[in-house]
């Protein structure tokens, strides 16, 4: 009986020493050797230069001083020569009935497009779709803060809500009320005509409701002249009541007074890219020139030849001037390691550690930008598998690593 109670005893005893070893060894490997890993993911770095400038067109500015005006042309928007950027009212009564006109021809419309809807079952079935779109397009505009693009977009869902409800109606009683509306837009129109004159496009070009007095004073063919101090002590010729400006050709340019010590980073003919406060897309440039130092400054011009409407209402605005930019997989500079004098990145794949090779294209003051390194594999899995990729797990901390060791 004792020697069984002792045995117990031992064996319970081992037990307990060796759980408190193998204890001990995990703690021991936590505090000597602990895993951190850090997600991978797609980054792009940017070596930028903060500037303050003016934005510069080719631009005409259309003088009007009647008091009843309704422009016809959005901001930004392409106009033929000779097409109407706005319409000038002689009275009141004038406008109200160019407006009812205005909202019959878009009633007749509506009905036109019910009376075939309600005979053809498939058009019926993409006005539901249609008011889907337009509903997103309202929310999408909202979100955005483009006011302008909101009032378009919510008279579209208007009209659209409206096809619908008169397609579903059926198109019994459609005929007599279009040939009413019909009756009733000949004698508003020719009321609406005595009253009303166009303004149109003296050129074909580029729509802006602004002008602020510097398209007369500021224009491209003095920038190659124009030297720092002349740039900042400008000031905007007085504006006259208009209805906008023109802008020619699709070229628009950017201009700013730098330090001499920035402008030798600036190569003349150099591309670069221009992030200004107020457009959501970065614009293409070219430095075209760059002037000689006055005063320990320099004035620089960069030309883009893309996305002109988006700036047509800009002058004075802060930019960020995108020198270099380089875009990879961003790793913590301490996880990139040296496996058979190839440059990679062990990654943390279920419990195991996997080698993954990569190329550097850019290092930072505390990670790495890199792209996948060629793998040479028999087949297409083996590929897959050792290609590193965005959310893989990137182990920072840990010692003694290779490929398929087991990891806590």
């Amino acid at each position: 009986m004792k020697n069984s109670s002792l045995t117990t005893k031992l064996i319970t005893a081992f037990i307990f020493l060796a759980v408190m070893v193998y204890f001990g060894i995990q703690t021991w490997r936590y505090f000597t050797d602990p895993i951190i890993t850090s997600s991978v993911y797609v980054y792009r770095s940017e070596q930028a230069m903060t500037l303050n400038g003016m934005l510069v067109r080719d631009e005409e500015i259309i003088d009007c001083s009647e008091p009843l005006v309704e422009l016809t042309r959005t901001e930004g928007e392409r106009v033929a020569n000779g097409k109407r950027i706005a319409t000038v009212y002689q009275s009141a009564e004038a406008l109200s009935a160019e407006q009812e006109v205005a909202a019959l021809r878009e009633q007749l419309e509506q009905l036109r497009y019910a009376q075939t809807a309600a005979r053809d079952t498939e058009a019926a079935l993409r006005l539901d779709s249609d008011i889907e779109g337009d509903i997103i397009a309202v929310r999408a505009a909202l979100t955005s803060g483009n006011y302008t693009a909101l009032g378009s977009n919510v008279s579209a869902l208007k009209s659209t809500v409206l096809r619908r409800e008169y397609a579903y109606r059926g198109s019994a009683d459609l005929s007599d009320r279009i040939a009413s509306l019909e009756s009733r837009l000949r004698e508003t129109a020719r009321s609406a005509g005595d009253g009303s004159r166009a303004i149109v496009a003296p050129f074909a070009g580029t729509y802006s409701a602004v002008a602020d007095g510097y398209e007369t004073v500021l224009t491209p063919d003095m920038l190659p002249k124009l030297s720092p101090s002349e740039f900042e002590r400008l000031l905007p010729a007085p504006v006259s009541t208009t209805v906008g400006k023109l802008v020619r050709g699709e070229t628009w340019y950017y201009v700013a007074a730098v330090d001499a010590s920035d402008a030798v980073e600036i190569a003349k003919g150099g591309h670069y890219e221009l992030a200004i406060t107020g457009v959501d897309v970065l614009l293409p440039v070219v430095a075209s020139s760059v002037s000689r130092a006055e005063d320990g400054r320099c004035l620089v011009v960069f030309s883009g030849e893309q996305y002109l409407s988006y700036v047509t209402a800009l002058r004075d605005q802060s930019a960020e001037l995108i020198l270099k930019s380089c875009t990879g997989l961003r790793i913590p500079k301490n996880a990139l390691r040296i496996h058979e004098g190839q440059s990679g990145v062990y990654c943390r794949i279920g419990r195991q550690a996997w080698f993954k090779p990569v190329e550097v294209i850019y290092q930072g003051e505390d990670y790495c930008l890199v792209r996948p390194g060629e793998i040479n594999a028999a087949r297409e899995s083996d590929v897959v598998f050792y290609t590193l990729r965005t959310g893989d797990e990137a182990i920072i901390t840990a010692d003694r690593l290779y490929n398929g060791k087991v990891i806590d």
